[in-house]
């Protein structure tokens, strides 16, 4: 099995080309597990009058929920690099009344703010892709207020997240070839690695923690079908419903041992880091 636990070489095209998988199975209101969201709302102390800074926002996941819960008397900046998924945020944040959701496009490792501009930061499942993620974490502390909070979730090893394994076995037995898992998306999945990030980059108390926690999906849910469309948007643009509903069997069957009846239990585990700005 090859091990792709270096960052693209070029993260924009990786996810503009990707995006439209992204895009297609994104929520078009709430989102549907707000798990995430919450304890990053948790973590980085958002007040209801907090100005927030939501980085690798892609289509507006934690964005929403964090406009939902500071309300009117706060706000929130949907920042990414790809603009169509960010298109997807501004449309969602329309359809739910959301008017204090902004959207600004570009890169992590240079933010287009000034010092001392946000009270809270939120980095939902984006830090792993960047090559520079020292130079990211630094310029969140940089426009971060004095004494307030930045989160960030990362996924951890792909071992505690078993589906990201079962779905390209599944995809191997049905396409008769290898499918290799993106191990990008866990290079900072090993305890402690998330908490030198930030503390080499300035932030003070900083903190590390695991979280953990169980989806249920009902089979039959789309679940495993957007699963497929992110990890394979290159394979399924000829696929006919009668191949779909063969490509899903495979998957599904390549998960059985995570299946309770008509129920899969999903296994999440992600590390949550949280760190301070001094002064």
């Amino acid at each position: 099995m090859t091990d792709r636990t270096s960052s693209p070489a070029n993260p924009k095209d990786y996810w503009d080309n990707r995006s439209a998988a992204w895009t297609a199975g994104a929520s078009t209101g709430k989102a549907s597990d707000e798990t995430f969201d919450r304890a990053l709302i948790e973590a980085a102390d958002i007040k209801p009058d907090s100005r927030v800074l939501d980085l690798a926002a892609g289509t507006g996941d934690p964005t929403m929920t964090i406009a939902g819960h500071i309300k009117e008397a706060g706000s929130v900046v949907a920042f990414d690099m790809t603009g169509a998924m960010l298109s997807v945020a501004q449309k969602r944040a329309e359809s739910l009344g959301l008017n204090n959701v902004s959207i600004v496009s570009g890169n992590m490792e240079a933010l287009p703010f000034p010092d001392a501009s946000f009270d809270a930061i939120t980095c939902r499942n984006g830090l792993m892709f960047p090559d520079d993620k020292p130079a990211c974490v630094r310029e969140a502390c940089r426009v971060l207020r004095p004494g307030a909070r930045a989160a960030w979730l990362v996924w951890a090893t792909i071992d505690e997240n078993p589906t990201y394994l079962t779905v390209n076995e599944g995809l191997g037995a049905y396409f008769k070839e290898e499918f290799p898992p993106r191990m990008v998306r866990h290079n900072l999945g090993q305890e402690g690695a998330l908490k030198s990030l930030l503390g080499e980059a300035g932030f003070a108390n900083v903190e590390e923690r695991r979280f953990a926690y169980e989806r249920t999906v009902k089979a039959g849910d789309d679940y495993f079908r957007r699963a497929i469309a992110r990890t394979v948007p290159n394979k399924i643009g000829d696929l006919s419903d009668t191949d779909w509903d063969n490509l899903i069997a495979a998957v599904e069957d390549a998960s059985a041992d995570l299946r309770d009846g008509d129920t899969y239990r999903i296994p999440v585990v992600a590390r949550l880091g949280i760190g301070t700005k001094g002064g």
